[in-house]
């Protein structure tokens, strides 16, 4: 639970309070707050790539890196545990389809069913069925919100 902890806060480190996205970690936060109807959850805020590749390219290169990437497993060590303990979490970040894939790519990598995972994507409707679908396929249980709380 520690290392989930420390997982979170340092994206938060990562990110700081200057975000390029219509909205903040702490916004994000209080979405997932009112989807978990104020129960305890891990939130995992997904950095814009800002290695000079654009969005698009991160998003389509995440799903291969795998467990490879940092973000990807980290969303695995949250989640892995959904196969025998409840377990919240809520995923947003600066580039919707790039948490989104970040997500998609944690779900895939993961060889169990996850029947106590709830997962919570905070990001655009067009990013969110593709996660639910992933989610879905692990036995988990979807939530949705959008950046401006819809």
């Amino acid at each position: 639970m520690k290392l989930f902890a420390a997982f979170t806060i340092l994206l938060f480190a990562l990110v700081g309070c200057a975000t390029t996205g219509s909205q903040s970690p702490q916004q994000a936060a209080q979405s997932a707050a009112n989807l978990f109807e104020q129960q305890k959850f891990n939130l995992v805020w997904v950095p814009a790539a800002n290695n000079g590749i654009s969005g698009a390219m991160a998003s389509a290169l995440i799903g291969s890196a795998g467990l490879e990437s940092p973000i990807v497993s980290g969303i695995h060590q949250i989640i892995a545990p959904a196969s025998k303990a409840d377990v919240r979490v809520a995923i947003s970040g600066t580039d919707s389809s790039f948490a989104a894939n970040s997500a998609i790519a944690a779900l895939s990598n993961t060889s169990s069913m996850l029947p106590k995972l709830q997962l919570a994507f905070i990001g655009s409707t067009s990013d969110a069925a593709a996660v639910r679908s992933a989610v879905e396929a692990k036995g988990g249980k979807f939530l949705h919100a959008t950046p401006n709380g819809s």
